[in-house]
């Protein structure tokens, strides 16, 4: 015969009773609660975010107004029209110099065959870019042509980037 204190814990869990009800006056305050109905949570809190929002949308619209026209259509036009040239920034024109002596320098390594089909390309990119800054000079609101000026910038200094890559000494590759 097994002692008591030997009995596994399923013997133990086995001999325990299957349902046990609450005593009498515990049962109003259980049932109470599940059936009561949620409170609203801070209303004044919801009432104040609303507020808050409602003053930040009105700003930014009164800012919109006040700031977002221009003084005349021809202005506007000059503005973006001038926007379309050789970007200025000297720590931009910097880094891209230093590219372009890079891709210069490592496009001597390549055999004559591959460099003159990147230089070719290269030109490509170039005639594209000054065709749709022209382009832009006379449509200076497409979204379109704005987005292919700026994607050919993209394509030359990848074009860069690639031939630079591809041309340092294998031990320095990551």
């Amino acid at each position: 015969m097994k002692d008591a204190t030997q009995k596994s814990l399923d013997e133990l869990l086995s001999e325990l009773p299957r349902d046990i009800v609450p005593p009498r006056h515990l049962w109003r305050g259980i049932s109470g609660r599940l059936n009561a109905t949620p409170r609203r949570t801070r209303p004044l809190v919801y009432a104040l975010a609303a507020g808050v929002a409602c003053a930040c949308l009105a700003s930014a619209l009164t800012w919109a107004v006040l700031h977002g026209r221009p003084a005349s259509p021809a202005a506007t036009l000059a503005a973006r029209a001038a926007n379309f040239d050789e970007p200025r920034n000297p720590r931009y024109i910097a880094a891209r110099d230093d590219l372009e002596i890079d891709f210069r320098e490592r496009l001597k390594l390549l055999d004559p065959a591959t460099r003159t089909r990147i230089e070719a390309s290269l030109e490509v990119i170039r005639r594209a870019h000054e065709d749709i800054r022209k382009a832009l000079a006379s449509d200076p609101a497409s979204p379109v042509l704005e987005q292919l000026w700026e994607s050919t910038w993209h394509d030359e200094l990848d074009l860069y980037d690639h031939v630079v890559r591809a041309t340092q000494p294998a031990m320095t590759r990551t």
